[in-house]
């Protein structure tokens, strides 16, 4: 598979789990979601067009760090008002594997999207498995963990000042938008 097709796929399922975790986690109110289905599950998608244009975009903000096979993780991290951390979801990306330019095995992408699926299962079981969200005054970030001999695809990205090791691309979002 391509780095745009792979990068795009992750930034599909990077969407997905944006407004699933939006959802369970109270960022913005239950009733601007509805839902949609992705790789056959289905999932939260807001409704509001301008949450849903900002995770679209702040996402299509990393298909060039995907692309350069840069991302060791990216993280969802729900934040009280002062910016402290109070859950922090993560999604580490394995290398791709070198291929010399032949056919992707049909086999790898059933076992790829299978996988995928199972993830958003996961997610869609968020709020019975974590604290009650009801009533916080929350925001998310966008946290992307770069792998160090990639450095170089980084770009106009700034280093996390609290030096937790992710790279904070300055996106954030919260309740009272």
């Amino acid at each position: 598979m391509d780095p745009e097709r792979r990068a795009a796929h992750a930034v599909e399922f990077l969407e997905v789990a944006v407004h699933a975790i939006c959802k369970e986690r109270r960022v913005y109110e239950p009733s601007i979601y509805g839902s949609r289905r992705c790789f056959g599950v289905p999932v939260p998608h807001a409704r509001h067009p301008d949450v849903a244009t900002y995770v679209k975009e702040s996402l299509d903000a990393l298909k060039p760090l995907l692309e350069a096979d840069a991302v060791d993780a990216v993280a969802v991290a729900v934040v009280d008002p002062r910016g402290e951390p109070l859950e922090r979801f993560v999604f580490r990306f394995a290398p791709f594997p070198q291929r010399g330019g032949g056919p992707v095995d049909a086999e790898a992408i059933e076992a790829t999207e299978y996988a995928l699926r199972a993830l958003l299962a996961k997610l869609s079981l968020l709020e019975s498995r974590l604290p009650d969200a009801e009533g916080r005054d929350v925001e998310w970030r966008l946290l992307v963990e770069t792998r160090a001999d990639r450095g170089d695809a980084v770009g106009p990205y700034l280093a996390d000042p609290r030096g937790s090791g992710y790279v904070d691309c300055g996106l954030a979002a919260s309740t009272s938008s």
